[in-house]
Order: C-alpha cells, then sequence, then structure tokens
C-alpha cells in the first residue's frame, strides 16, 4: 500500500434525494473538513453529480460520481458514473445481474451499512440480498454514520467473517451525510486512499477503492478504527 493517505467521504447526500446540501454546499462543506474527495451517492439519482463534479474543480475536491441503489433489500453504492442501470429493476432476484454489468461498465460497487433499520421515507436499509453478491461486490461499508453506532459492531463482525472465508472486500467508511450538522459528541470516521502517487485523479480513487488500498480512519485522524476495535 502505499505512503501517502487521501481522506475521502464515500456516501453523501443532497436535494436531489433526501440531503439538505445543494452540491455546491456539500463541496464547500468536504473542503472545509479537510477531504481530499467525495463521493455524491443520492438516492436511485445521478441528478446531481455534473453539478458536483463542476464545483469540486473549482474548490479543488475530487468529486466521484455515484448512486445508491435504494430497495426495499437493502442499499448498494455503485461508483464512477459510467453505468446506466436502472435502479427499478434492482431486487433480489436480478441485483448480482446489475452488479456485474455497473462493473463491466467501468464502476466499482459497494454495499451500504449492513445492520442499519429502515426507517419510512428510506426502508430497506439493512441487508437483505443473497449472499452470493458477496462474490461480486468491490467494498463494504464496515461502519457508517457515527463510529460507536452499535450497528457498526454488526457489521464488523461480518465483514471479518467474510474476509475469513476468503472474499476479496476493500474496508470503508460512509458518513451517510446529509446536512453539514454533526451531533453533539458524535464521532465520525473517513476512509483513507493509499497511495504513492502525490495527487489522484477519478481513474485513481476507484481503481485504489477496488484494489484494497484503503483504510478506515477517524476524520480528524486516520488511526485505523478497525485495529482499534479488534
Amino acid at each position: 500500500m502505499g505512503s501517502k493517505e487521501f481522506k475521502f467521504e464515500l456516501h453523501t447526500h443532497t436535494i436531489h434525494s433526501d440531503g439538505a446540501f445543494t452540491p455546491k454546499e456539500l463541496v464547500e462543506s468536504a473542503k472545509k473538513y479537510g477531504y481530499y474527495g467525495i463521493a455524491l451517492t443520492d438516492h436511485n439519482t445521478s441528478s446531481g453529480c455534473k453539478e458536483a463534479v463542476e464545483w469540486g474543480k473549482k474548490l479543488g475536491v475530487l468529486v466521484i460520481p455515484g448512486i445508491e441503489w435504494t430497495t426495499f433489500y437493502g442499499h448498494i453504492v455503485v461508483l464512477g458514473g459510467n453505468s446506466n442501470i436502472d435502479w427499478r429493476k434492482v431486487n433480489r432476484e436480478s441485483v448480482v445481474t446489475l452488479i456485474k454489468e455497473a462493473k463491466v461498465q467501468g464502476d466499482i460497487v459497494g454495499l451500504a451499512h449492513p445492520y442499519r433499520v429502515g426507517y419510512p421515507v428510506c426502508t430497506g436499509g439493512k441487508n437483505e440480498f443473497p449472499k452470493e453478491i458477496f462474490e461480486h461486490l468491490d467494498y463494504y461499508e464496515v461502519l457508517s454514520g457515527e463510529v460507536d453506532d452499535i450497528s457498526n459492531q454488526r457489521s464488523i463482525k461480518e465483514y471479518n467473517d467474510l474476509i475469513g472465508l476468503g472474499y476479496k472486500l476493500s474496508p470503508t467508511y460512509g458518513r451517510d451525510w446529509h446536512s453539514d450538522k454533526d451531533k453533539e459528541g458524535a464521532k465520525y470516521g473517513a476512509t483513507y486512499l493509499l497511495s504513492d502517487k502525490t495527487e489522484l485523479t477519478l481513474s485513481d480513487a476507484l481503481s485504489l477503492i477496488k484494489s484494497g488500498c484503503t483504510k478506515v480512519g477517524y476524520r480528524d485522524t486516520a488511526n485505523n478504527i478497525l485495529e482499534e476495535k479488534k
């Protein structure tokens, strides 16, 4: 793995789905917190990505176009902006085929917050897809939201079990960032991409995530959370 750590937030939302940010405000907040890059992953739409990418270029934040397939069976995040999958077709029977199709078209695919309990506005937060998906996913959101959220304990355990079984899944963190408001006393994380390069392109970022050059750290420090929680 590389010697330089690039701080990313890989799970965000704007007013194009259920977030409070405009694309500009999201990029401005990312800049404020010192992120090298973010992924815009609105629910079932990529309509805000073009604007976010443009603001990223202006403000010096690398923006990864993405989408969160939001279904009753779980949430799948697709990064890269290369594929054009109809999210309405994603279900337990089709998900593996559609993941493979997105990857053939040049995107990378990960599982979001596997043990989150859904709520009426955004049901299906908990993963209920067939286990076969793990053979085809590139990454697994090991921690989501607040670092100490109890659901993350189950995600960490499942991730370690999957790795022990030989699955190749890069660990990531996702704030599931909807607004520029921190909960008092909460700790938040970040995904650090590890590279020997001094700058990253979109292609570099996708390649690093896919190849396992990731570390789950805190937003304010790159200390390895997964090592701390062993």
